[in-house]
């Protein structure tokens, strides 16, 4: 097992260091928040999650809604 720190911006988890260059892609990773306020960042992210007004295909075709790209 390898701990490697980061920090949560509001929006997304970032790394404060960089992974070492063994580590193969799609490489498992657990994440952990720590600290008093951890309760509040997983209610921010449950609430980022929940559907709350986007469209009913908005799964299937999150890129076109996200970053404005075709179709499927």
């Amino acid at each position: 097992m390898m701990t490697i720190n980061g920090h949560y911006d509001g929006k997304r988890v970032l790394l404060d260091e960089p992974v070492p260059t063994d580590i193969p892609a799609d490489t498992p990773v657990k994440v952990v928040f720590e600290g008093a306020d951890a309760r509040g960042v997983l209610d921010e992210i449950a609430q980022l999650a929940r559907p709350g007004g986007k469209p009913p295909d908005f799964s299937q075709q999150h890129e076109y809604y996200v970053k404005g790209g075709p179709r499927r």
